[in-house]
């Protein structure tokens, strides 16, 4: 799902290295500063990027986020819990809740596609960009195949009740191990066909850097930063 949108939303055209700056320069600001309030102001910004100028659906951000939501608050009440601080929880779980906005923003407006190359331009070693970029391909048959295999299994009441739940369970998971290596092996093949020599090379788009996008992601660092500094 969030690739279908990466692909479809608003901000599709903008440049990539803008949004990266404007994704990582909010997360490190996010990440350095003391401040909660920059840290709610991150969340606001990026909430709103996503939601008006990306126009991704409301319900579906809301969704993401709650489980978001969900995943660090049990850390932070571990945290409190365990040290005995709650500020210190609290702080923690504004701080890593604006962090993840900050990183949803960027997977759900800019497609693997466009930031892989962004990658190889600042030199970053070929071996890691096509890992990258293999693992992230694999994550959708990954779905893909455990969606089909689930679907099969439910249509014969595989999970009906918690006896037949374990051992359908027990084989979607030794099924999807055995599929998936045959998969992998399909793509070693296919590559080695092709001449693979360690590089991937594809074709990509091009795009045009904007002036008033740098400037409105250089205003509002700037502003954080001022923030986090008063």
């Amino acid at each position: 799902m969030p690739d279908r949108f990466a692909y479809s939303n608003a901000l599709r055209d903008v440049h990539p290295v803008e949004k990266l700056v404007f994704s990582f320069s909010c997360m490190v600001i996010t990440l350095i500063s003391g401040s909660t309030v920059v840290h709610l102001m991150v969340f606001m910004i990026m909430a709103g990027a996503v939601l008006f100028l990306a126009r991704i659906p409301l319900g579906y951000y809301v969704g993401i986020m709650f489980k978001a939501f969900v995943f660090v608050f049990l850390g932070s009440a571990a945290i409190a819990y365990k040290a005995i601080d709650l500020h210190g929880a609290m702080f923690v779980f504004f701080r890593a809740f604006a962090a993840i906005s900050c990183f949803y923003f960027l997977i759900l407006t800019t497609p693997a596609a466009d930031i892989l190359p962004v990658l190889r331009k600042v030199r970053m070693p070929s071996i890691i960009i096509e890992l990258m970029g293999l693992t992230y391909r694999f994550i959708f048959v990954f779905m893909d195949i455990t969606q089909k295999t689930r679907t099969a299994q439910s249509s014969r009441l595989g999970y009906d009740g918690i006896k037949n739940s374990y051992r359908s369970m027990g084989i979607l998971i030794s099924s999807l191990f055995v599929r998936m290596l045959r998969q992998a092996d399909y793509l070693n093949t296919a590559l080695e066909s092709r001449g693979f020599t360690g590089e991937l090379n594809v074709m990509q788009r091009v795009f045009k850097s904007s002036a008033a996008n740098i400037a409105a992601i250089t205003v509002i660092d700037i502003f954080l930063i001022a923030i986090g500094s008063g």
